[in-house]
């Protein structure tokens, strides 16, 4: 074989490569949207509660750090932390919630996507992902069926109980409905 069509060859080897990683590339994004619509959570629990957040917003979950308190600030607002060279606004998912405690000391902090400022929660724990199959349970209306459910507030949204990805049941929390409070 002469050294042009090595060449030719190589280089068709190496279109196709370049086209197959395009086409799985694709496939991942297509899964990734595919399971936020399928309403995939990230349970977290914070002290004997367990909260799923929707897996379409968040972007990183990582261990909790010491925050820079903020003078006059909301009891659910814990400070700032200096995150990926910016600075993110640490809420206490719990008080947040009205649920009161103490966050734990050591943590983890699950940085929110599409939020106006960054912003993450603080739990004690991330248990894991859970998917929903079928249909969400229904919101409840205001801050009286949720607390009548022993939920929290109006920005839990619903509850599903345990199923086999082994992190029990769950509250549903209500991102938007829950940032409304602190974000601009």
């Amino acid at each position: 074989m002469s050294a042009n069509g090595h060449r030719q060859d190589e280089a068709a080897r190496a279109r196709t490569l370049r086209e197959a990683r395009t086409l799985a590339l694709a496939r991942r994004g297509e899964a990734v949207r595919a399971g936020a619509e399928g309403r995939a959570f990230l349970v977290c629990a914070c002290g004997p509660e367990r909260y799923g957040l929707p897996l379409a917003e968040v972007a990183q979950v990582v261990p909790a750090r010491p925050c820079t308190a903020l003078p006059a600030a909301s009891p659910a607002l814990l400070g700032l932390v200096a995150l990926s060279g910016g600075i993110v606004s640490v809420l206490d998912l719990a008080r947040a919630l009205g649920r009161g405690g103490t966050p734990a000391e050591e943590g983890h902090l699950v940085v929110l996507r599409g939020t106006s400022v960054p912003v993450a929660l603080a739990v004690d724990r991330v248990l894991g992902t859970a998917r929903l199959d079928g249909e969400a349970p229904d919101a409840p209306e205001g801050d009286a069926p949720a607390l009548a459910l022993g939920l929290g507030s109006e920005a839990v949204s619903g509850y599903a109980p345990a199923g086999p990805s082994g992190t029990g049941d769950f509250a549903l929390v209500d991102l938007p409905r829950l940032l409304r409070r602190y974000l601009p």
